[in-house]
């Protein structure tokens, strides 16, 4: 799958064809999106590949931040507020295509149009806590996740203390739509505890039952770090891992290096750092012959660092080179989470 579809959108007051799209060039005949009372509907011209299996629809208030997406299978037209643009204001939409084997072609350029009509939500002046919150804890990192039983949805705030921090601390606050929160394990510290509520402007609700009634965090000791043992049969010098490079996407992350070496060779290790801890944490510790490791969970910080080296029992070598030569670090931006659609 090479080409993103040819999108047209026909709204139920007006019809008009805003762009096309292909690998090489984007038109765009009209940059001012056209008006719906209430509703629309978003519809493209199918793609004529053979191994075509869907489509996946992207929308959101900035042509930027299209956080909200909903795989429509094989159909070539939906309603918009069955993808939840069911509020007043400006909206963007796009289309992508994918194949059998979960290619995905580039988005089309986002078609711009505005919604009217829609009544203004009767807002309650209380808002519920989280309810029925799950806490996971496992060897890489923690897992909290929630119900909100508000309508409509509201922001969730998640904060952290720990040994190494005993204040609360503000983690993120996920928008409408993401009842859940995950992160790496801070594995220097003795506990770690997460506290959750509900939020809209200064309306804020109780934090989430824990346990009884009157425990409102999730706490767990983090899992220490397996140690590799090696011992260290003559004067040694490692070579820095070579070629590290970073793979991300929207749950999770790759990161591998060089190429493997025979079984009696080098550890890795991994460390992280990001926005919500600044130390370097050990996170992995391969075993000789490894040179990748894999994280499948999204991760919820507003930037992560990571670094790899080589070790054989005491003796280790420098971190992997990322840039430049005193660059022995790999940082990215985690995917922002996308908020769930409510069924209609």
């Amino acid at each position: 799958m090479h080409t993103g579809p040819s999108v047209t959108v026909r709204l139920s007051i007006l019809l008009c064809t805003l762009l096309s799209c292909s690998v090489t060039s984007v038109e765009q005949a009209d940059a001012v999106g056209p008006v719906a009372y209430r509703d629309c509907s978003l519809s493209w011209n199918p793609n004529a590949e053979s191994d075509l299996a869907g489509y996946r629809l992207y929308l959101g208030r900035s042509a930027n931040r299209l956080d909200r997406m909903m795989d429509i299978g094989l159909r070539t037209s939906i309603r918009c507020s069955d993808v939840g643009a069911a509020a007043n204001g400006q909206w963007f939409g796009t289309v992508t295509a994918y194949d059998h084997n979960g290619n995905e072609s580039a988005p089309a350029q986002a078609v711009p149009f505005e919604i009217a009509g829609w009544p203004d939500p009767a807002l309650s002046t209380e808002i519920l806590e989280p309810s029925s919150t799950r806490f996971v804890n496992t060897p890489l990192g923690a897992l909290l996740v929630w119900d909100d039983l508000n309508a409509p949805l509201v922001s969730h705030r998640v904060e952290i203390a720990s040994s190494l921090t005993p204040t609360w601390t503000t983690a993120i606050v996920q928008p409408p739509g993401v009842p859940t929160f995950s992160y790496f394990q801070m594995t220097d510290a003795e506990w770690v505890c997460y506290r959750v509520r509900g939020e809209r402007g200064a309306l804020v609700s109780d934090w989430a039952k824990a346990g009884g009634p009157d425990d409102k965090q999730f706490c767990a000791q983090p899992t220490p770090l397996t140690t590799i043992e090696q011992p260290i049969l003559a004067p040694t010098i490692l070579d820095e891992p070579e070629s590290a490079r970073l793979t991300a996407f929207h749950h999770g992350f790759t990161l591998s290096w060089g190429h493997p070496d025979a079984l009696t060779g080098p550890s890795y290790r991994i460390e992280v750092s990001g926005s919500l801890d600044l130390r370097w944490t050990p996170l992995a510790l391969l075993p000789p012959g490894a040179n990748e490791f894999r994280y499948y969970r999204a991760l919820d910080a507003e930037w992560v660092c990571l670094r790899v080296r080589a070790e054989v029992g005491r003796a280790v070598s420098l971190w992997a080179v990322a840039g430049g030569p005193n660059d022995r670090q790999i940082c990215f931006k985690p995917y922002s989470p996308i908020p769930a659609i409510p069924s209609r």
